[in-house]
């Protein structure tokens, strides 16, 4: 052949790659902007729904909008020899093409002319990425628009994302797809986790999936894995050995379930969060195991008592994580409702809101923890508290009545405060009180609102913060900045002091482990009837919650917090420090130390006996000194006490005396027979008596209240009268409507039996001191 030609020829070759080129390039463009790149639906990929623990551990997975298992996987998550399986099968030019494989194009083309049929697509990983993206029928120019989209595709992705994108949207059989939710739902595993054999199954799948399904059709998908593993061998990707043993692995698949733990945790989670995809949660497994095996072997102590589920709750203070979250013992129990979550069930708690109560009081200077409260028969228009065994103690200490929750003092406490600053601080601490303050009153302090255990659990996860709310958080990584201070690191730090006397564990029969008593602060509950029992406990680091009860609401009297909830509220929070130790709070600069009454627990005065150590808060705390002991003349002569009108001419010495609140020394006249009463006042003449102070106290009936006697039992129909008077007072007297009843010692109960109509009825002293109430009977 003359140069000439050569030169013909090579002139004709350019301008007909050129012309290819264009007509490549003018296709490419054509194709792009008549047929737009599948950007939206590269991101809209709606992955099931995946609620994973804080170590990225699946918990638990919602299929998509289209009821398939589609689960987002990084590439770093998947086994080196599932890619080298994938690519030797489907692409092995991958790594070197840009989209379309122009060798596999031709391989195609000649043994498709060569058969008269379609033997091979040459498709390529990215033209398959892009099909199953937009879901096209197979054509030439659904052909011609795939490889055009995975050319693009390969500009705005790398090799490994793209390798992502096909594993996480190829099909592996049914509605399974993505490498691992086949993984996970074939073997069992995580792709990482896989066998070589395993990888090569799985590999081979996406060319027919319905067809090569291992779990209805093993020979086919044994026959398909060992063409794999032939493929790796030859390319050197494994070695001999590797290939016989991984064709000797028998193919023994079904569809096993994806995992189902933390169920009530996830369904929590599902709820609450919209997103698609991976959903890393802030659940540690293994606080959440450890609190699923407490609260069964719980459970198993107290079923002849007749309590039948719980939850517990575990709450990280710091930042407000949840931990673990245990809905009920067995979530799959028709007979006890487990499907229920008993951390979100609204339940009454009992005393658990006390603490609360106590705390507001403290931040507001009314009390320190060794005053004196009166737990005596009280009434509040109408309302008369008494304490869960139903006796009276008379004067206990703020601590005491805290630490045995006791009732009535706690009430005394609250009418102090008002009922409606407590509502509104439990408002603002989380809790999602539905009805009016008015609604609950002063029981408000005992329980009578509803509230969830996770409310609870991070209401006193803000007392472990020394005061500060944060809301709680289910996202592991999501900033938790919302935070606002409910109370002073000082009353918070009191109240703590209080709730943590490790006496009281062993009391009620919670023996520890010589070696792990870390101190721990704890409160119970009990709600009316036995329906409901709480602990909670906490410390700087950890806040646990444990509710126990029965979902049909049934009573039982298996069911007291202290004995019931406490033992295993404190089982694991000792398990929290089986390896660790367990931090405790400094206390804060506003908290001293001070000198006070070892009687009244108020500020030593001079004439104070003795003496002891009492917390206080620094600048808010009373600093009225002790008001009981008191100095008084007395006639040497009569031993009456006198005023200062009778003290002329006469010889007296000075007493200091006891003279305590009328409701307390009417209990300590009846039930302290170590009680001393100060002396009576000489009575010089009745124009000496104020009869507008000290007044009787009509404890019974509360005035303007209407009782009902239509249909009741006689026994039904006697109101009790009771009053207090004052110290100089021993006895009573009371009048119905004018007409002398009865009279009776002060503080305690007379009984009148009730006739329709209005009455007045009035209570006076042996001194014309008196005091009245109207009520209607009917």
């Amino acid at each position: 052949m003359s140069k000439n030609s050569i030169k013909f020829w090579l002139k004709r070759l350019l301008v007909f790659s050129a012309a290819g080129i264009g007509v490549f390039i003018a296709s490419y463009i054509f194709i792009l902007v008549v047929f737009p790149f599948p950007h939206k639906a590269l991101s809209d990929i709606r992955f099931s729904k995946c609620i994973l623990d804080k170590n990225g551990q699946l918990l638990r997975a919602f299929t998509g909008t289209d009821e398939s298992w589609l689960m987002p996987v990084e590439f770093s998550e998947v086994n080196p020899y599932f890619i080298k399986a994938t690519l030797s099968i489907e692409d092995k030019r991958f790594m070197r093409h840009h989209g379309v494989d122009l060798f596999a194009v031709v391989r195609a083309a000649k043994l498709n002319i060569s058969n008269k049929k379609i033997i091979s697509g040459a498709s390529t990983i990215s033209m398959q990425a892009i099909r199953l993206l937009e879901g096209r029928k197979r054509s030439f120019l659904n052909k011609a628009i795939e490889a055009a989209h995975a050319v693009r595709l390969e500009t705005l992705y790398s090799k490994d994302k793209i390798l992502e994108l096909y594993f996480e949207i190829a099909p592996y059989g049914g509605n399974i797809r993505g490498v691992k939710a086949a993984s996970l739902r074939y073997f069992q595993k995580y792709p990482k986790d896989m066998t070589l054999a395993e990888c090569a199954l799985l590999a081979g799948l996406p060319q027919s999936p319905s067809r090569l399904r291992p779990d209805r059709h093993p020979e086919r998908a044994k026959k398909r894995r060992d063409m794999v593993l032939s493929n790796m061998l030859k390319g050197g990707l494994i070695t001999v050995k590797q290939y016989e043993e991984a064709k000797n692995e028998p193919v023994l698949v079904k569809v096993h379930p994806f995992p189902f733990k933390a169920p009530h945790f996830a369904e929590f989670v599902n709820k609450r969060n919209e997103e698609s995809g991976n959903v890393i949660t802030t659940l540690d497994p293994n606080i959440q195991h450890y609190a699923e095996v407490s609260l069964k072997a719980s459970l198993e102590e107290l079923k002849y008592d007749g309590v039948t589920n719980g939850a517990v709750v575990v709450l990280e203070n710091k930042t407000g994580k949840i931990r673990a979250l245990v809905g009920s013992s067995d979530f799959f129990s028709k007979e006890t409702s487990g499907q229920i979550n008993g951390a979100l069930s609204k339940r009454c708690p009992g005393s658990a809101l006390k603490p609360f109560t106590y705390a507001i009081a403290f931040d507001e200077g009314l009390y320190t923890p060794n005053m004196i409260l009166a737990d005596v028969r009280s009434q509040y228009s109408g309302y008369t508290p008494v304490d869960y065994d139903k006796d009276f103690r008379g004067p206990v200490t703020v601590r005491e009545a805290l630490v045995n929750s006791l009732n009535v003092p706690a009430v005394e406490v609250l009418d102090k405060i008002s009922f409606r600053k407590l509502y509104i601080f439990l408002k603002q601490a989380g809790f999602s009180l539905s009805k009016p303050p008015e609604h609950y009153g002063l029981s408000l302090t005992l329980g009578s609102a509803e509230v969830s255990l996770l409310e609870l659990t991070n209401a006193y996860a803000m007392l472990a913060r020394l005061g500060e709310y944060k809301p709680y958080t289910f996202i592991e990584g999501a900033e938790n900045n919302v935070s606002k201070r409910l109370l002073s690191e000082g009353a918070a730090y009191l109240i703590a002091d209080i709730l943590s006397d490790s006496q009281r564990l062993e009391s009620v029969g919670i023996y520890r482990d010589e070696k792990v008593r870390p101190k721990v602060a704890w409160k119970t509950g009990t709600s009316y009837g036995h329906k409901d029992a709480w602990t909670v406990c906490y410390n700087p680091e950890y806040t646990i919650g444990v509710w126990l009860g029965n979902f049909s609401g049934k009573p039982t009297r298996g069911l007291m917090g202290i004995n019931a909830a406490a033992p295993l509220a404190i089982r694991v929070f000792d398990w929290l420090y089986s390896k660790k130790a367990a931090p405790w709070y400094e206390a804060p600069a506003t908290v001293g130390e001070r000198n006070v009454c070892a009687l009244s627990g108020e500020p030593v005065s001079e004439i104070c006996p003795h003496a002891t150590k009492d917390l206080f808060l620094k600048e808010r705390s009373l600093t009225q000194k002790c008001s009981v002991h008191q100095r008084i003349p007395v006639d040497e002569d009569t031993g009456f006490a006198l005023d200062s009108a009778a003290k002329d001419g006469r010889r007296y010495i000075e007493k200091i005396v006891e003279v305590w609140p009328e409701s307390l020394q009417a209990w300590l006249k009846i039930y302290d027979p170590t009680y001393l009463a100060p002396p009576k006042y000489m009575l010089i003449s009745r124009r000496d008596i104020d009869l507008n102070r000290n007044k009787p106290k009509i404890i019974s009936p509360a005035p303007g209240c209407e009782y009902f006697v239509l249909g009741m039992q006689n026994t039904d129909s006697k109101l009790p009268l009771i009053a207090n008077g004052h110290f100089d007072s021993d006895y009573l007297y009371w009048f119905i409507d004018g007409k002398f009843f009865d009279k009776i010692a002060s503080g305690q109960k007379l009984f009148w039996d009730m006739e329709q109509g209005r009455h007045k009825i009035a209570c006076a002293d042996a001194y014309g001191r008196s005091s009245s109430v109207q009520i209607v009977v009917r």
